[in-house]
């Protein structure tokens, strides 16, 4: 009859170490930034409002965003929801992705959402939409799209 030996493990307690990419003073400073977005002179609740660094416009580019709340109004985030966005000038896309009503259906029936925006405003480069981060407190004009 043959015997295994068994060798007892060593555990070693696994240490975490935060890695630069990580790290909090990293991030750049980030200033309160609230405003509005009116479509047509009414609200678009649950549309996505997208800031664009004109700085640096590569991939990596930090890019502040909200969601507009029921009333047309939005708290950028850009670490964090409504922590604020970078100093900068910036370019403004919105997109307002809803559900297709069709005869017979109610909003939401299984249909694929489609951008209730004109597409000019899903494009940084087209949408004519611009504002100015500074540090402080930011109340941005309202963003006022039509057809």
């Amino acid at each position: 009859m043959r015997f295994l030996r068994v060798t007892p493990l060593l555990l070693v307690p696994a240490v975490v170490v935060p890695t630069t990419g990580c790290s909090r003073s990293d991030r750049q400073p980030v200033y309160p930034a609230q405003g509005q977005v009116l479509y047509d002179g009414k609200p678009i609740p649950h549309a996505l409002v997208v800031l664009h660094p004109l700085s640096s416009p590569g991939k990596e580019a930090l890019r502040p965003h909200a969601n507009v709340g029921a009333g047309g109004q939005f708290v950028l985030g850009t670490y964090e929801p409504g922590d604020g966005a970078p100093a900068g000038e910036y370019a403004v896309t919105i997109e307002w992705w809803l559900s297709p009503a069709k005869p017979g259906t109610r909003e939401g029936d299984g249909l694929p959402p489609v951008n209730r925006l004109p597409a000019r405003y899903s494009q940084a480069a087209t949408s004519g939409l611009r504002v100015r981060i500074q540090p402080g407190d930011n109340q941005l004009p309202v963003l006022k799209l039509s057809r």
